[in-house]
Protein backbone atom coordinates (compact mmCIF):
# COMPACT_ATOMS: atom_id res chain seq x y z
CA UNK A 1 0.00 0.00 0.00
CA UNK A 2 1.74 3.41 -1.02
CA UNK A 3 1.07 6.23 0.84
CA UNK A 4 -1.07 9.05 -0.43
CA UNK A 5 -1.77 12.51 0.48
CA UNK A 6 -4.97 14.11 1.42
CA UNK A 7 -6.72 15.80 -0.84
CA UNK A 8 -7.16 19.62 -1.24
CA UNK A 9 -9.67 22.00 -0.60
CA UNK A 10 -11.47 22.75 -3.79
CA UNK A 11 -10.57 19.57 -5.18
CA UNK A 12 -10.30 15.83 -4.96
CA UNK A 13 -7.36 13.37 -5.56
CA UNK A 14 -6.00 13.06 -8.99
CA UNK A 15 -8.29 16.02 -10.22
CA UNK A 16 -11.26 13.94 -10.10
CA UNK A 17 -14.76 15.89 -9.94
CA UNK A 18 -16.74 12.65 -9.49
CA UNK A 19 -20.25 13.53 -7.50
CA UNK A 20 -20.12 12.89 -3.71
CA UNK A 21 -21.42 9.58 -2.61
CA UNK A 22 -25.16 10.01 -1.12
CA UNK A 23 -25.63 8.68 2.16
CA UNK A 24 -26.37 5.02 1.53
CA UNK A 25 -23.35 4.72 -0.53
CA UNK A 26 -21.23 6.35 1.47
CA UNK A 27 -22.14 4.27 4.48
CA UNK A 28 -21.28 0.75 2.48
CA UNK A 29 -18.30 2.03 1.35
CA UNK A 30 -16.97 2.40 5.01
CA UNK A 31 -18.42 -0.40 6.32
CA UNK A 32 -16.56 -2.27 3.70
CA UNK A 33 -13.34 -0.67 3.87
CA UNK A 34 -13.34 -1.04 7.82
CA UNK A 35 -13.98 -4.92 7.32
CA UNK A 36 -10.99 -5.21 4.97
CA UNK A 37 -8.95 -3.15 7.48
CA UNK A 38 -9.99 -5.19 10.32
CA UNK A 39 -9.10 -8.16 8.64
CA UNK A 40 -5.76 -7.02 7.54
CA UNK A 41 -5.83 -6.67 3.67
CA UNK A 42 -5.11 -2.85 3.94
CA UNK A 43 -4.33 -2.47 0.17
CA UNK A 44 -8.29 -3.65 -0.27
CA UNK A 45 -8.94 -1.07 2.71
CA UNK A 46 -7.08 1.73 1.36
CA UNK A 47 -8.21 1.44 -2.12
CA UNK A 48 -12.23 1.96 -0.26
CA UNK A 49 -11.18 4.74 2.26
CA UNK A 50 -9.10 6.63 -0.83
CA UNK A 51 -12.38 6.34 -3.05
CA UNK A 52 -14.33 7.98 -0.19
CA UNK A 53 -12.08 10.41 0.17
CA UNK A 54 -11.86 11.46 -3.57
CA UNK A 55 -15.97 11.71 -3.06
CA UNK A 56 -17.11 13.27 -0.16
CA UNK A 57 -13.61 14.71 1.19
CA UNK A 58 -15.39 15.83 4.36
CA UNK A 59 -16.37 12.09 5.72
CA UNK A 60 -13.26 12.13 7.92
CA UNK A 61 -13.64 8.68 8.87
CA UNK A 62 -11.85 8.31 5.90
CA UNK A 63 -8.42 9.90 6.47
CA UNK A 64 -8.35 9.19 9.38
CA UNK A 65 -8.60 5.03 8.94
CA UNK A 66 -5.78 5.85 6.39
CA UNK A 67 -3.31 7.61 9.10
CA UNK A 68 -4.05 4.69 11.25
CA UNK A 69 -3.32 2.37 8.66
CA UNK A 70 -0.12 4.28 7.80
CA UNK A 71 0.92 4.05 11.33
CA UNK A 72 0.74 0.47 11.12
CA UNK A 73 2.91 0.42 8.21
CA UNK A 74 5.51 2.80 9.35
CA UNK A 75 4.47 5.47 7.04
CA UNK A 76 4.79 8.39 10.02
CA UNK A 77 5.01 11.36 8.04
CA UNK A 78 2.30 10.32 5.67
CA UNK A 79 0.33 9.59 8.32
CA UNK A 80 0.65 12.99 10.38
CA UNK A 81 -0.57 14.18 6.51
CA UNK A 82 -3.67 13.16 6.80
CA UNK A 83 -3.98 13.62 10.96
CA UNK A 84 -3.28 17.26 10.30
CA UNK A 85 -6.30 17.10 7.27
CA UNK A 86 -8.91 15.66 9.98
CA UNK A 87 -8.28 17.75 12.90
CA UNK A 88 -7.59 21.03 10.77
CA UNK A 89 -11.31 20.08 9.59
CA UNK A 90 -12.95 18.68 13.09
CA UNK A 91 -11.32 20.42 15.76
CA UNK A 92 -13.70 18.80 18.32
CA UNK A 93 -12.20 15.21 17.27
CA UNK A 94 -10.81 13.82 20.82
CA UNK A 95 -9.49 10.90 18.50
CA UNK A 96 -7.60 12.78 15.57
CA UNK A 97 -5.97 14.76 18.66
CA UNK A 98 -5.11 11.76 20.58
CA UNK A 99 -3.78 9.90 17.33
CA UNK A 100 -1.91 13.13 15.89
CA UNK A 101 -0.08 13.29 19.18
CA UNK A 102 0.91 9.83 19.09
CA UNK A 103 2.66 10.20 15.74
CA UNK A 104 4.42 13.05 16.70
CA UNK A 105 6.16 11.45 19.35
CA UNK A 106 6.67 8.65 17.28
CA UNK A 107 8.62 11.03 15.14
CA UNK A 108 10.25 12.71 17.89
CA UNK A 109 8.29 16.04 17.90
CA UNK A 110 7.95 15.52 21.08
CA UNK A 111 7.13 19.26 21.81
CA UNK A 112 4.61 19.22 19.60
CA UNK A 113 3.01 15.69 20.77
CA UNK A 114 2.85 17.70 24.67
CA UNK A 115 1.14 20.43 22.50
CA UNK A 116 -1.17 17.49 20.62
CA UNK A 117 -2.18 16.15 24.09
CA UNK A 118 -3.11 18.47 25.44
CA UNK A 119 -5.54 19.55 22.74
CA UNK A 120 -7.17 15.88 23.47
CA UNK A 121 -6.81 16.82 27.41
CA UNK A 122 -8.87 19.98 27.06
CA UNK A 123 -11.74 18.09 24.79
CA UNK A 124 -11.98 14.97 27.37
CA UNK A 125 -10.08 16.36 30.43
CA UNK A 126 -10.88 12.84 32.71
CA UNK A 127 -9.54 10.39 30.40
CA UNK A 128 -6.78 9.14 32.18
CA UNK A 129 -4.63 7.77 29.61
CA UNK A 130 -4.45 10.94 28.18
CA UNK A 131 -2.93 12.66 31.36
CA UNK A 132 -0.38 9.66 31.91
CA UNK A 133 0.42 10.21 28.25
CA UNK A 134 1.21 14.07 28.58
CA UNK A 135 3.14 13.06 31.60
CA UNK A 136 5.20 10.70 29.80
CA UNK A 137 5.88 13.17 26.70
CA UNK A 138 7.25 15.66 29.58
CA UNK A 139 9.46 12.99 31.05
CA UNK A 140 11.03 12.61 27.56
CA UNK A 141 11.92 16.04 26.70
CA UNK A 142 13.23 16.72 30.83
CA UNK A 143 10.33 18.28 32.11
CA UNK A 144 10.35 16.17 35.29
CA UNK A 145 8.96 18.09 37.54
CA UNK A 146 5.57 19.31 35.66
CA UNK A 147 5.58 15.50 34.53
CA UNK A 148 5.61 14.59 38.38
CA UNK A 149 2.88 17.45 38.92
CA UNK A 150 0.42 15.31 36.61
CA UNK A 151 1.20 12.24 38.32
CA UNK A 152 0.61 13.82 41.66
CA UNK A 153 -2.47 14.79 40.34
CA UNK A 154 -3.25 11.17 39.32
CA UNK A 155 -2.38 9.84 42.43
CA UNK A 156 -5.30 11.67 44.10
CA UNK A 157 -7.85 9.64 42.13
CA UNK A 158 -8.48 6.02 43.76
CA UNK A 159 -8.48 4.32 40.22
CA UNK A 160 -5.18 5.75 38.94
CA UNK A 161 -3.49 6.44 42.28
CA UNK A 162 -1.45 2.95 42.37
CA UNK A 163 -0.29 3.64 38.77
CA UNK A 164 0.43 7.31 39.59
CA UNK A 165 2.92 5.75 42.57
CA UNK A 166 4.91 3.62 40.56
CA UNK A 167 5.84 6.14 37.88
CA UNK A 168 6.76 8.88 40.61
CA UNK A 169 8.83 6.39 42.04
CA UNK A 170 10.33 5.02 38.71
CA UNK A 171 10.88 9.06 38.07
CA UNK A 172 12.38 9.89 41.57
CA UNK A 173 12.21 7.97 44.18
CA UNK A 174 12.79 10.39 46.75
CA UNK A 175 9.37 11.81 45.90
CA UNK A 176 7.27 8.78 47.32
CA UNK A 177 6.71 9.49 51.73
CA UNK A 178 6.68 7.20 54.14
CA UNK A 179 3.10 6.95 54.41
CA UNK A 180 3.22 6.09 50.67
CA UNK A 181 5.70 3.84 50.93
CA UNK A 182 3.72 1.96 53.20
CA UNK A 183 0.88 2.48 51.19
CA UNK A 184 2.57 0.37 48.38
CA UNK A 185 4.11 -2.16 50.11
CA UNK A 186 0.34 -2.88 51.74
CA UNK A 187 -0.74 -3.08 48.01
CA UNK A 188 2.39 -5.56 46.74
CA UNK A 189 1.79 -8.01 49.25
CA UNK A 190 -2.19 -8.03 49.44
CA UNK A 191 -3.70 -10.63 47.69
CA UNK A 192 -6.66 -8.70 46.38
CA UNK A 193 -3.96 -6.88 44.30
CA UNK A 194 -3.75 -7.67 40.29
CA UNK A 195 -0.32 -9.68 39.52
CA UNK A 196 0.43 -6.68 36.97
CA UNK A 197 0.04 -4.08 39.22
CA UNK A 198 1.97 -6.20 41.58
CA UNK A 199 4.63 -5.92 39.28
CA UNK A 200 4.74 -2.69 38.81
CA UNK A 201 4.86 -1.24 42.88
CA UNK A 202 7.17 -4.79 43.11
CA UNK A 203 9.85 -2.64 40.78
CA UNK A 204 9.07 0.53 41.96
CA UNK A 205 9.61 -0.62 45.70
CA UNK A 206 13.21 -1.96 44.65
CA UNK A 207 14.21 1.67 43.30
CA UNK A 208 12.80 3.30 47.03
CA UNK A 209 14.20 0.78 48.99
CA UNK A 210 17.45 0.78 47.78
CA UNK A 211 17.73 4.81 47.81
CA UNK A 212 16.90 4.61 51.30
CA UNK A 213 19.83 2.06 51.44
CA UNK A 214 17.84 -0.93 52.72
CA UNK A 215 19.29 -3.31 50.35
CA UNK A 216 18.13 -6.81 50.92
CA UNK A 217 14.73 -5.14 51.24
CA UNK A 218 15.50 -3.96 47.65
CA UNK A 219 16.83 -6.90 46.13
CA UNK A 220 13.42 -8.99 47.54
CA UNK A 221 11.27 -6.35 45.81
CA UNK A 222 12.96 -6.79 42.50
CA UNK A 223 13.13 -10.27 42.79
CA UNK A 224 9.53 -10.72 43.75
CA UNK A 225 8.58 -8.27 40.67
CA UNK A 226 11.05 -10.14 38.39
CA UNK A 227 9.14 -13.61 39.43
CA UNK A 228 5.90 -12.19 38.72
CA UNK A 229 6.73 -10.29 35.21
CA UNK A 230 8.57 -13.89 34.11
CA UNK A 231 5.41 -15.42 34.83
CA UNK A 232 2.83 -12.90 33.08
CA UNK A 233 4.97 -11.75 30.34
CA UNK A 234 2.48 -11.64 28.25
CA UNK A 235 0.96 -9.03 30.04
CA UNK A 236 0.98 -5.59 29.85
CA UNK A 237 2.48 -3.85 32.54
CA UNK A 238 0.83 -0.46 31.10
CA UNK A 239 -1.59 0.92 28.96
CA UNK A 240 -0.11 1.70 25.48
CA UNK A 241 0.23 5.06 24.23
CA UNK A 242 -0.72 3.80 20.67
CA UNK A 243 -4.22 4.47 18.68
CA UNK A 244 -6.37 1.48 18.76
CA UNK A 245 -5.11 -0.25 15.40
CA UNK A 246 -7.83 -2.92 14.05
CA UNK A 247 -5.14 -5.83 12.48
CA UNK A 248 -3.86 -8.14 15.20
CA UNK A 249 -1.16 -8.98 13.34
CA UNK A 250 0.24 -5.14 14.20
CA UNK A 251 0.27 -5.99 18.15
CA UNK A 252 2.96 -6.76 20.12
CA UNK A 253 3.33 -10.43 20.53
CA UNK A 254 5.45 -11.38 23.83
CA UNK A 255 7.60 -14.99 23.55
CA UNK A 256 8.13 -16.84 26.58
CA UNK A 257 11.66 -16.33 28.18
CA UNK A 258 12.18 -19.80 27.06
CA UNK A 259 11.30 -19.21 23.32
CA UNK A 260 12.94 -16.15 22.91
CA UNK A 261 16.53 -17.36 24.18
CA UNK A 262 16.10 -20.44 22.05
CA UNK A 263 15.33 -18.14 18.85
CA UNK A 264 18.62 -15.64 20.11
CA UNK A 265 20.41 -18.87 20.21
CA UNK A 266 18.94 -20.38 17.05
CA UNK A 267 19.89 -16.70 14.85
CA UNK A 268 23.43 -16.44 16.40
CA UNK A 269 24.30 -19.91 15.27
CA UNK A 270 22.57 -18.79 11.61
CA UNK A 271 24.99 -15.79 11.25
CA UNK A 272 27.84 -17.62 12.53
CA UNK A 273 27.88 -20.38 9.71
CA UNK A 274 26.83 -17.75 7.14
CA UNK A 275 28.75 -14.94 8.03
CA UNK A 276 31.84 -16.49 7.19
CA UNK A 277 34.95 -14.40 5.67
CA UNK A 278 34.72 -15.66 2.29
CA UNK A 279 30.94 -14.59 2.57
CA UNK A 280 31.79 -11.25 3.90
CA UNK A 281 34.35 -11.01 0.59
CA UNK A 282 32.19 -11.85 -1.91
CA UNK A 283 29.55 -8.91 -0.89
CA UNK A 284 31.26 -6.60 1.06
CA UNK A 285 31.76 -4.18 -2.24
CA UNK A 286 28.65 -3.54 -2.95
CA UNK A 287 26.77 -1.52 -0.10
CA UNK A 288 25.41 1.64 0.00
CA UNK A 289 28.26 4.43 0.87
CA UNK A 290 26.72 6.61 3.10
CA UNK A 291 28.46 7.38 6.25
CA UNK A 292 25.00 8.49 7.59
CA UNK A 293 24.11 6.14 10.18
CA UNK A 294 25.97 5.54 13.46
CA UNK A 295 24.34 2.36 14.86
CA UNK A 296 24.76 1.37 18.80
CA UNK A 297 24.24 -1.85 19.81
CA UNK A 298 24.90 -4.13 22.54
CA UNK A 299 23.11 -5.11 25.71
CA UNK A 300 20.52 -3.36 27.57
CA UNK A 301 21.33 -0.59 30.16
CA UNK A 302 24.64 -1.07 29.12
CA UNK A 303 25.63 2.72 28.98
CA UNK A 304 23.80 3.06 25.31
CA UNK A 305 21.83 6.10 25.96
CA UNK A 306 24.14 7.36 27.26
CA UNK A 307 26.65 7.17 24.28
CA UNK A 308 23.77 8.06 22.25
CA UNK A 309 22.73 11.81 24.35
CA UNK A 310 26.62 12.34 24.04
CA UNK A 311 26.81 12.17 20.15
CA UNK A 312 23.30 13.68 19.74
CA UNK A 313 24.41 16.92 21.14
CA UNK A 314 26.63 17.24 18.37
CA UNK A 315 25.10 19.37 15.57
CA UNK A 316 25.28 17.68 12.82
CA UNK A 317 23.88 14.32 14.47
CA UNK A 318 20.46 13.19 15.21
CA UNK A 319 19.41 10.57 17.66
CA UNK A 320 16.42 8.28 16.51
CA UNK A 321 16.78 6.18 19.63
CA UNK A 322 15.41 2.42 19.16
CA UNK A 323 14.56 2.98 15.70
CA UNK A 324 12.86 -0.43 14.07
CA UNK A 325 14.13 0.53 10.83
CA UNK A 326 17.15 -2.25 10.10
CA UNK A 327 14.63 -5.29 11.22
CA UNK A 328 11.98 -3.60 9.37
CA UNK A 329 14.02 -3.72 6.04
CA UNK A 330 15.76 -6.83 6.59
CA UNK A 331 12.48 -8.53 7.75
CA UNK A 332 11.82 -11.33 4.29
CA UNK A 333 14.41 -10.17 2.34
CA UNK A 334 17.13 -10.98 3.67
CA UNK A 335 17.72 -14.88 4.06
CA UNK A 336 19.40 -15.99 7.40
CA UNK A 337 18.72 -19.68 7.30
CA UNK A 338 21.81 -21.42 6.62
CA UNK A 339 21.21 -22.73 3.47
CA UNK A 340 19.33 -19.99 2.09
CA UNK A 341 21.13 -17.52 -0.98
CA UNK A 342 21.72 -14.12 -1.32
CA UNK A 343 19.40 -13.56 -4.81
CA UNK A 344 21.56 -13.57 -7.19
CA UNK A 345 19.79 -11.86 -10.05
CA UNK A 346 19.42 -8.56 -7.61
CA UNK A 347 22.33 -6.10 -8.91
CA UNK A 348 23.30 -4.06 -6.33
CA UNK A 349 21.39 -6.33 -3.60
CA UNK A 350 22.65 -4.78 -0.42
CA UNK A 351 23.03 -1.43 -1.69
CA UNK A 352 19.04 -1.54 -2.21
CA UNK A 353 18.84 -2.74 1.40
CA UNK A 354 20.94 0.14 2.31
CA UNK A 355 18.27 2.47 0.09
CA UNK A 356 15.22 0.85 1.93
CA UNK A 357 16.69 1.38 5.22
CA UNK A 358 17.02 5.00 4.78
CA UNK A 359 13.90 5.72 3.70
CA UNK A 360 12.54 4.06 6.20
CA UNK A 361 14.24 6.39 8.63
CA UNK A 362 13.23 9.57 6.78
CA UNK A 363 9.81 7.61 7.12
CA UNK A 364 10.06 8.05 11.10
CA UNK A 365 11.62 11.81 10.81
CA UNK A 366 15.02 11.67 9.62
CA UNK A 367 15.41 15.08 7.63
CA UNK A 368 18.30 17.42 7.65
CA UNK A 369 21.49 16.00 10.00
CA UNK A 370 24.01 14.89 8.10
CA UNK A 371 24.35 11.67 10.66
CA UNK A 372 21.68 9.85 12.15
CA UNK A 373 22.52 7.16 15.53
CA UNK A 374 20.58 4.25 15.10
CA UNK A 375 20.34 2.59 19.21
CA UNK A 376 18.56 -0.64 18.70
CA UNK A 377 20.77 -2.97 20.85
CA UNK A 378 19.68 -6.31 19.43
CA UNK A 379 20.87 -5.08 15.84
CA UNK A 380 24.15 -6.63 17.66
CA UNK A 381 23.00 -9.75 15.55
CA UNK A 382 23.12 -8.39 12.28
CA UNK A 383 26.35 -6.25 12.38
CA UNK A 384 27.86 -8.12 8.90
CA UNK A 385 24.14 -7.08 7.53
CA UNK A 386 24.69 -3.96 8.36
CA UNK A 387 28.53 -4.23 7.41
CA UNK A 388 27.08 -5.45 4.04
CA UNK A 389 24.41 -2.44 3.57
CA UNK A 390 27.32 0.37 4.70
CA UNK A 391 30.44 -0.29 4.29
CA UNK A 392 31.14 2.95 6.03
CA UNK A 393 29.09 3.26 8.86
CA UNK A 394 29.62 3.47 12.33
CA UNK A 395 28.95 0.42 14.35
CA UNK A 396 29.83 1.09 17.94
CA UNK A 397 29.16 -1.83 20.80
CA UNK A 398 28.03 -0.13 24.04
CA UNK A 399 29.82 -2.28 26.56
CA UNK A 400 29.72 -2.48 30.67
CA UNK A 401 30.57 -4.53 34.00
CA UNK A 402 28.78 -7.50 32.93
CA UNK A 403 27.95 -8.09 36.50
CA UNK A 404 26.48 -4.46 36.55
CA UNK A 405 25.31 -4.64 33.16
CA UNK A 406 22.94 -7.63 33.86
CA UNK A 407 21.99 -6.65 37.56
CA UNK A 408 20.53 -2.81 35.39
CA UNK A 409 18.85 -4.89 33.96
CA UNK A 410 17.37 -7.16 36.67
CA UNK A 411 16.48 -3.58 38.53
CA UNK A 412 14.29 -2.31 35.27
CA UNK A 413 10.53 -3.18 34.38
CA UNK A 414 11.05 -2.87 30.57
CA UNK A 415 7.41 -1.80 28.71
CA UNK A 416 7.86 -4.62 26.20
CA UNK A 417 10.35 -6.92 24.86
CA UNK A 418 13.50 -8.06 26.49
CA UNK A 419 11.95 -11.70 27.75
CA UNK A 420 15.05 -13.29 29.06
CA UNK A 421 15.62 -9.97 31.69
CA UNK A 422 13.36 -11.43 34.66
CA UNK A 423 15.58 -13.78 36.04
CA UNK A 424 19.25 -13.97 36.99
CA UNK A 425 20.06 -16.87 35.12
CA UNK A 426 18.49 -16.32 32.25
CA UNK A 427 20.48 -12.75 31.69
CA UNK A 428 23.28 -14.40 32.59
CA UNK A 429 22.60 -16.71 29.84
CA UNK A 430 21.27 -13.62 27.47
CA UNK A 431 24.82 -12.15 27.93
CA UNK A 432 26.91 -14.57 27.38
CA UNK A 433 25.19 -15.03 24.31
CA UNK A 434 25.85 -11.66 23.12
CA UNK A 435 28.85 -11.47 23.92
CA UNK A 436 29.23 -15.10 21.53
CA UNK A 437 28.03 -12.89 18.44
CA UNK A 438 29.91 -10.04 19.56
CA UNK A 439 33.42 -12.60 19.49
CA UNK A 440 32.22 -13.82 15.76
CA UNK A 441 32.17 -10.09 14.29
CA UNK A 442 35.29 -9.43 15.67
CA UNK A 443 37.02 -12.84 14.58
CA UNK A 444 35.69 -12.11 10.77
CA UNK A 445 35.42 -7.86 10.65
CA UNK A 446 38.74 -7.50 12.63
CA UNK A 447 38.47 -4.05 13.96
CA UNK A 448 35.07 -3.25 12.22
CA UNK A 449 32.67 -2.76 15.46
CA UNK A 450 34.37 -0.07 17.92
CA UNK A 451 34.06 -1.49 21.80
CA UNK A 452 33.15 1.28 23.94
CA UNK A 453 33.55 0.78 27.80
CA UNK A 454 31.19 2.46 30.14
CA UNK A 455 33.76 2.19 32.93
CA UNK A 456 36.18 4.05 30.52
CA UNK A 457 33.97 6.56 29.84
CA UNK A 458 32.76 7.66 33.28
CA UNK A 459 36.67 7.56 35.07
CA UNK A 460 38.08 10.15 32.20
CA UNK A 461 34.87 11.85 30.56
CA UNK A 462 36.21 14.28 28.59
CA UNK A 463 39.38 12.29 27.17
CA UNK A 464 36.80 9.48 25.59
CA UNK A 465 33.99 12.17 24.58
CA UNK A 466 36.80 13.87 22.30
CA UNK A 467 38.15 9.92 21.22
CA UNK A 468 33.97 8.87 20.80
CA UNK A 469 33.42 11.92 18.66
CA UNK A 470 36.41 12.60 16.56
CA UNK A 471 38.00 9.37 16.45
CA UNK A 472 35.16 6.96 16.40
CA UNK A 473 32.90 8.99 14.34
CA UNK A 474 35.24 11.39 12.33
CA UNK A 475 33.29 14.33 13.48
CA UNK A 476 34.24 17.69 13.92
CA UNK A 477 34.87 18.50 17.55
CA UNK A 478 32.06 20.49 19.11
CA UNK A 479 32.15 21.49 22.90
CA UNK A 480 28.47 20.92 23.30
CA UNK A 481 29.03 16.91 23.15
CA UNK A 482 30.68 17.81 26.79
CA UNK A 483 27.19 19.26 27.51
CA UNK A 484 25.80 16.78 26.62
CA UNK A 485 23.25 16.47 29.86
CA UNK A 486 21.90 20.21 28.51
CA UNK A 487 20.80 18.86 25.35
CA UNK A 488 17.51 19.41 24.78
CA UNK A 489 16.79 16.96 22.67
CA UNK A 490 13.90 13.69 23.73
CA UNK A 491 15.42 10.78 25.72
CA UNK A 492 12.58 7.77 25.66
CA UNK A 493 14.82 5.12 27.16
CA UNK A 494 14.75 3.33 30.86
CA UNK A 495 17.73 6.26 31.24
CA UNK A 496 15.78 9.21 30.84
CA UNK A 497 16.66 10.73 34.19
CA UNK A 498 19.94 10.08 34.05
CA UNK A 499 21.46 11.42 30.90
CA UNK A 500 20.30 14.94 31.83
CA UNK A 501 22.68 14.80 34.65
CA UNK A 502 26.53 14.77 34.15
CA UNK A 503 28.65 11.78 33.94
CA UNK A 504 28.24 9.61 37.51
CA UNK A 505 29.91 7.13 38.64
CA UNK A 506 27.89 5.64 41.70
CA UNK A 507 26.48 2.53 39.39
CA UNK A 508 29.94 1.69 38.51
CA UNK A 509 30.49 -2.03 40.76
CA UNK A 510 26.53 -1.24 41.91
CA UNK A 511 26.60 -4.77 41.85
CA UNK A 512 28.94 -5.26 45.12
CA UNK A 513 25.96 -4.21 47.39
CA UNK A 514 24.21 -7.29 46.00
CA UNK A 515 26.65 -9.63 46.08
CA UNK A 516 25.27 -11.72 48.05
CA UNK A 517 22.18 -12.71 46.02
CA UNK A 518 23.79 -12.73 43.13
CA UNK A 519 25.33 -16.47 42.86
CA UNK A 520 22.95 -17.52 39.95
CA UNK A 521 23.88 -14.76 37.73
CA UNK A 522 27.59 -15.73 38.71
CA UNK A 523 26.75 -19.26 37.59
CA UNK A 524 25.21 -18.61 34.37
CA UNK A 525 28.05 -15.77 33.15
CA UNK A 526 30.38 -18.33 33.20
CA UNK A 527 33.91 -16.84 31.93
CA UNK A 528 32.35 -13.41 32.34
CA UNK A 529 31.42 -13.50 36.23
CA UNK A 530 34.37 -11.95 38.62
CA UNK A 531 37.37 -13.81 39.43
CA UNK A 532 36.47 -14.37 42.92
CA UNK A 533 33.22 -15.93 42.26
CA UNK A 534 34.25 -18.63 40.39
CA UNK A 535 36.40 -20.38 43.47
CA UNK A 536 32.67 -20.85 45.93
Amino acid sequence: MKAVRPAKRGGVQGGRDDAPLDTDALRVFLERATEHHSAGRLDEAARLYLHVHQRNPDALAAPYFLALMDVESGRLESALEWLRYVVQRDPKSFEAHYSLAYVLQELGRWPQAVDAYRRAQALKPHVALVRFNLAGALEVIGRIDEAIAIFRDLAEEPRTRTRALVRIAQLKSAEISDDELGEMARLADSPNTSPLVKIGLFFALGEIYEKRGCVDDAFAAFAEGNRLRRLNIEGEVEESAAPVIAPPASLIVHSSPEVAARQYADAIAAFKEKFTVDFIRTYETEGHPSRAPIFIVGMPRSGSTLLEQILSSHPKVMGMGEAHALGDTIRGRFPIARDAAVPADVTGYFRQLGESYLARLEARGWRKAPFVIDKMLSNFLYVGVIHLMFPNATIINSMRDPVDNCLACFRKLFRSGNETTYDLRDIGAQYVRYREMMAHWDGVLPGRVVHVQHEDLVADPEAKIRWLVEEVCHLKWDDACLRFHQTKRPVRTASIAQVRQPIFSTSVERWRRYEKHLDPLFEALGPYAPEHSKDR
